[in-house]
């Protein structure tokens, strides 16, 4: 799997997300997050955005309990691609 394979995946249901941040945010980080080699950064990473997700949906209008939920699925699947992308890292993500 490439990187550019990997930010399609982990964003391809994102769109309450890309609509609020704006496609070139998400697609940025998230390309950050799949390049990182270091399981620990990348999770670290990938919780920051999960934060600032969670705070732009509240603040596109959508209720808190729903943002976290979105944020935290748009969270699974981001690690899960991290994951695939970097299958020899032999770490949990």
């Amino acid at each position: 799997m490439q990187i550019e394979e990997a930010v399609s995946a982990a964003t391809a249901d994102a769109s309450a997300l890309l609509s609020c941040l704006g496609q070139p945010v998400v697609a940025y980080h998230v390309t950050e997050i799949m390049r990182e080699t270091d399981a620990a950064h990348a999770r670290a990473m990938q919780l920051a955005l999960m934060r600032r997700s969670i705070e732009a949906l509240v603040d596109d209008g959508l209720e808190n309990v729903e943002a976290e939920r979105f944020a935290s699925q748009f969270h699974g699947r981001i690690g899960l691609t991290w994951e695939l992308l970097h299958p020899s890292s032999g770490a949990s993500h």
